[in-house]
């Protein structure tokens, strides 16, 4: 562990002895690892021990997702025919449109909402007819839950769900005492330890030294995934686990995103390497004065990896070291609380990002006054500006880069060449995750955004993020309606003019944006995005913040679904007559 990591570890230590903790958890800490280190070695806990991984580089679908798309179509045609109200006979597997929903960044607050959102389209029939489901930062941390044997211990997960955030959400990440307690409340304080912490031994012994976001990660673990009985929650720690949720197509295929914000000025060749380089101090120099951009991850329970180059590897690879294109190492899967800390680990995101974090919570008497950021950057040039920008004030959480060495030498200057993989939080470049879902193998069609960011009050940074997202994935933004502020429908249609770093779009796309946005019918006095409780660093939410929460979106919802159902059955029959048309040409 660096300095940092180890002055938490003793801050846990010293606290466990204040508050009296009970004796299995200081006993748990104390020998966590060494139980860590042996459990690491077992090939029964872990099977991913005997198994090696290589890069898949093509951005066709892997085999396991189009073989869940197929499945998934198949098992939701009777859930899509009571939608949009006919009989099951008149729906075709290949007309059900594509449909995705994702939540926003914004922490806790997205959390809620998000889930919010996704119980109130379950109750109209809509959640079941999805294909995918995604969220960036906190309604990734929704998301996540949902996959696990807590939640699908119930009937209906979603709402086990909600129920849980009434009560769980009462204490702050680093509060030690309730941490403590829940720890030594759990049916076996070791394997609760263990699980939520076991993943910083496992990381450190990978030869990564461990940030704060790492033990953010793990104090996220504890207080999000750990329920009242560790002892059957094991894979709830394995992202690839998940897929046991969705096999067969019983439930939409869950999709997390992360960025790595490359940096060319950041760039470097090792000393062996940078000597086959002819001129090689004047090729850094110029490499070095290009524009940063940000490079976009996605995990799924199948694979993680980046359209760009293109590379994939297995999930449960995530984590081992990799040269050219195999791993070089054999450890278990990575621990996914550490996961939930880099997919919502805004906190070390870019000084552009902190400081428009920071001015949003001003009032708007004082925002207009103040305004840091544009101050800032008009006394820059271009370059400067872009590095300043850029500055990451609270470090990113580093993993082994499994894109280190892919293409054979001479090694070029670039994220190939590094061998750590500094990933984060997507919400410096967009607050939905319309990169991963656009991937034009995925083929969506409709995308239903529900956004609780604090671009929802102010509009322009959505357009903003939305513009630069099209420019890149080349699409032309169309507005369909936007009559009603709480629903707004745009179609994004492909134009052949994406940039170099992402795929050409090649499907039109209908995206539904909801931003959460304060409704009179529940309380005209409750502005979600305004409301001191709702700010993106609080953890503690009562039962009634909650439930006017939950109320809020799910008034939002009603208000506005018959507009996304009008979407959605246009695109079914848009669908169904094309492949009509089709047939009858064939024949």
């Amino acid at each position: 562990m660096d300095e940092k990591s180890e002055g938490l570890m003793d801050w846990v230590k010293k606290h466990m002895e204040i508050l009296h903790s009970d004796e299995k958890v200081i006993n748990a800490f104390k020998h966590l690892e060494k139980n860590i280190r042996s459990k690491s070695k077992d090939p029964h806990l872990y099977p991913e021990l005997n198994w090696d991984a290589t890069v898949r580089k093509s951005n066709d679908l892997c085999e396991d997702e189009k073989k869940f798309v197929h499945d998934r179509k198949l098992y939701i045609c009777e859930a899509f025919a009571r939608y949009v109200g006919v009989e099951v006979d008149e729906i075709h597997p290949d007309d059900i449109p594509i449909i995705a929903l994702t939540g926003s960044g914004g922490g806790i607050r997205s959390m809620i909402c998000a889930t919010s959102y996704f119980y109130a389209a379950q109750e109209s029939g809509l959640y079941d007819c999805g294909i995918y489901v995604s969220g960036v930062s906190g309604s990734g941390w929704g998301v996540a839950q949902l996959y696990t044997s807590m939640s699908n211990a119930n009937k209906n997960p979603i709402q086990a769900q909600i129920e849980s955030y009434r009560t769980k959400l009462d204490h702050n990440i680093i509060d030690a005492v309730k941490i403590f307690k829940a720890l030594a409340d759990n049916s076996s304080p070791q394997e609760a330890v263990e699980l939520a912490f076991g993943g910083l031994v496992q990381k450190k012994d990978s030869g990564i030294h461990l940030s704060l976001v790492d033990i953010y990660g793990a104090l996220l673990g504890a207080m999000l995934l750990i329920g009242p009985d560790s002892t059957i929650q094991s894979l709830d720690f394995k992202l690839s686990s998940q897929k046991k949720y969705v096999e067969g197509g019983k439930k939409p295929l869950p999709v997390y995103a992360a960025i790595y914000d490359n940096r060319p000025w950041k760039d470097y060749l090792e000393p062996e390497y940078a000597a086959l380089i002819p001129d090689y101090d004047q090729v850094l120099e110029r490499h070095k004065m290009k524009k940063g951009y940000f490079q976009w991850y996605e995990f799924t329970p199948f694979e993680f990896g980046c359209e760009e180059f293109p590379s994939y590897i297995p999930t449960w690879a995530f984590g081992r070291k990799f040269e050219s294109g195999k791993n070089v190492s054999r450890i278990p899967e990575q621990n996914f609380g550490l996961i939930l800390g880099l997919l919502g680990s805004s906190p070390a995101g870019t000084l552009k990002f902190d400081l428009q974090e920071f001015e949003s919570t001003l009032p708007d008497e004082i925002k207009s006054e103040i305004n840091i950021s544009k101050k800032v950057q008009d006394k820059l040039g271009e370059h400067e500006k872009d590095v300043l920008e850029r500055i990451h004030p609270i470090p990113q959480t580093n993993n082994h880069n499994y894109n280190y060495h892919l293409y054979p030498p001479p090694y070029e200057l670039g994220i190939t060449s590094l061998r750590n993989l500094p990933i984060l939080d997507p919400a410096p470049s967009n607050e939905l995750p319309m990169y991963p879902l656009t991937n034009p193998s995925r083929k969506i069609d409709i995308i239903i955004g529900f956004n609780s960011a604090r671009q929802v009050i102010e509009h322009e940074l959505f357009d903003e993020q939305q513009n630069e997202f099209c420019k890149r994935r080349g699409y032309d933004r169309i507005v369909r309606d936007i009559s009603n502020k709480h629903c707004e429908i745009y179609d994004y249609i492909p134009n052949g003019k994406a940039t170099a770093h992402n795929l050409q779009a090649t499907n039109p796309t209908v995206f539904c944006h909801m931003p959460y946005l304060k409704n009179d019918k529940v309380d005209p006095t409750f502005e979600p995005l305004k409301a001191s409780f709702t700010n993106t660093i609080n953890f503690i939410y009562t039962a009634e913040q909650v439930d006017l929460m939950f109320n809020v979106a799910k008034q939002n919802w009603l208000d506005n679904e018959h507009k996304i159902k009008e979407v959605i059955i246009k695109e079914w029959k848009k669908k169904r007559i094309a492949r009509q048309l089709n047939q009858n040409s064939q024949n």
